[in-house]
């Protein structure tokens, strides 16, 4: 299966060592990932039904509220590459500064219509389902 078009997030969990499980978004979390045929990537996942903004324009709402907005929503995107059963992602832009010029490698596979990627981070393992758009 090929990994270019626009995939839905289906569940993004993380499997702690001692077999806890937790959904960082819920359960019903949100989610657009989109490859393109020259390369590019875009991945954006954020809190199902966040509330908007307060104020007229969202530089005016209060510090917390920002904060919030800030705490439900995760995205990056620039180039992508597939190599052996992983897909590394060259963030050029992020919500998060700190991404910026990092390589985030995922492994990469497929059950059904289904992508499903995973990495590892110190003791926990992050797996995304997706299903295509």
């Amino acid at each position: 299966m090929d990994v270019v078009g626009a995939w839905r997030l289906v569940e993004w969990r993380i499997s702690h060592g001692g077999g806890r499980v937790s959904h960082p978004f819920g359960r019903d979390a949100v989610g657009l990932l989109y490859y393109t045929s020259d390369g590019y990537m875009s991945a954006t996942v954020a809190r199902a039904e966040r509330p908007p903004l307060p104020g007229a324009t969202p530089r005016q709402a209060p510090p917390a509220a920002q904060a919030e907005a800030f705490a439900s929503f995760f995205c990056y995107s620039g180039r992508y590459e597939i190599r052996d059963g992983q897909v590394a992602h060259d963030v050029e832009m992020a919500l998060n500064p700190a991404f910026v010029g990092t390589t985030q490698v995922r492994e990469l596979n497929f059950d059904g219509d289904r992508l499903i990627l995973a990495a590892k981070e110190d003791d926990r393992w992050h797996t995304l389902i997706w299903r295509r758009a």
